[in-house]
């Protein structure tokens, strides 16, 4: 976990106006509160989370292993440039081999900027994801569901600081600090601020924002993954990508050293918000089964819930097995150690065990690699109506005129 890159604002707020105000009660704290974060740094927490998966992850796979030495191989991990996102990466290396790392595997770092492809953040790639208007469709829920539940909360707060003008995005911005100092500093005076009902309402004000800028609800959710989903068709296979027409790297993936295919074990680090696209591209409907989410109430039957599925130190994983009651490879997916059910994905079977066949499961996907649309998605003259009067549950804008976008 590293910590939120906005969180200053609040602080900023409250010492540029702190000789006009004086605050008692609840918020006598404030008086001689000091920000004591950074921004955009791997916290302790976070370097624990990532040790403690790449151990849980050599558990189950380390027998794995043994295909590299019988090959004179080492594993190629891969992340992002960002200096949280190596850091986050080498933790889970150091959870997954040990003291020391030289010798055991290769850390592939791909470049996180504009001008340079990569599956592992395909915003920086895709023209329309600079477009607020239609990258970002969560500001105009989220203001809406916080007008809602955080103004008892305000008006209650208020009080406790005359001569600050306490908005709702200032409310907002103390249950983030109770989160991130929580976890930074192992205790927040802001987590006694709110009721447990204002609780709930900030986790769906989280998923708010993740459904409508990169999931299900955000309408270039898809096309962010699809280049990761061409990449994972590649490892399946063991055939490189063929056409390189979304974000994939042809100088990396065409070269094994940096996308080797024969490998029995892969391991990329990214952004939850790039593993959250990566799922809807993947079609994975079990998420998206209620439709939108609305803003006016908390949908209680949602199955969306950022809390579960992209929580800090989440991981997806896809599983081949092969068991003796079924014919040839299959392939599962895992999410934070729970089973996903493959509805969404053509041709395969609703099973609790979520088992599909890989042959079934590759044609499923290379028909939604064949169906995305690069051009359109990310540089087409596209609109996205205002409010809640247009909507997409798979992650994709309003269609290209005479084009089938989705089956």
């Amino acid at each position: 976990m590293s910590h939120h890159r906005l969180a200053p604002v609040f602080a900023k707020k409250i010492w540029t106006t702190s000789q006009k105000w004086n605050a008692t009660g609840k918020l006598s704290f404030l008086n001689e509160w000091t920000y004591k974060l950074g921004a955009d740094l791997l916290t302790t927490f976070g370097r624990q989370q990532l040790f403690e998966l790449g151990a849980t992850m050599r558990i189950k796979y380390g027998f794995l292993l043994k295909n590299f030495t019988k090959a004179n191989e080492v594993p190629v991990f891969r992340t992002l440039s960002p200096s949280h996102m190596i850091a986050s990466a080498m933790n889970f290396a150091l959870g997954f081999f040990g003291w020391p790392l030289d010798g055991q595997y290769q850390q592939s770092i791909m470049i996180e900027e504009i001008g340079f492809n990569t599956s592992l953040a395909a915003k920086l790639t895709c023209s329309n994801c600079k477009n607020k208007d239609k990258q970002g469709r969560s500001k105009w829920y989220s203001s809406r569901w916080k007008n809602i539940y955080l103004q008892n909360a305000r008006e209650r707060l208020a009080k406790d600081i005359p001569g600050f003008d306490l908005t709702i995005k200032d409310v907002y911005n103390m249950q983030e600090m109770c989160a991130y100092e929580t976890v930074g500093l192992g205790y927040s005076k802001f987590c006694e601020l709110f009721t447990e009902d204002e609780w709930e309402g900030f986790d769906y004000a989280l998923d708010l924002r993740f459904w409508y800028d990169y999931g299900f609800g955000a309408p270039l959710a898809r096309i962010q993954g699809i280049g990761w989903v061409q990449e994972l068709v590649a490892r399946l296979t063991h055939e490189p990508v063929i056409t390189h027409n979304t974000s994939t790297n042809a100088i990396l993936d065409s070269n094994p050293i940096t996308f080797p295919l024969n490998h029995s074990l892969y391991v990329d680090v990214s952004h939850k918000t790039v593993m959250l696209s990566i799922m809807t591209a993947l079609n994975l409907t079990s998420f998206a089964e209620e439709g939108p989410l609305p803003y006016t109430h908390i949908l209680k039957t949602r199955k969306f819930r950022s809390s579960e599925i992209i929580a800090f130190g989440s991981s997806i994983q896809f599983q081949l097995l092969e068991c003796t009651s079924l014919d040839g490879p299959q392939i599962r997916i895992i999410i934070n150690d729970g089973v996903v059910p493959l509805t969404g994905i053509r041709g395969c079977p609703a099973k609790a065990d979520g088992m599909c066949p890989v042959a079934v499961f590759v044609e499923a996907m290379r028909e939604l690699i064949r169906d995305a649309d690069w051009t359109w998605d990310c540089n087409g003259d596209w609109e996205v109506p205002p409010g809640d009067q247009w909507h997409t549950t798979t992650g994709t804008p309003p269609e290209r005129a005479g084009h089938s976008q989705f089956y």
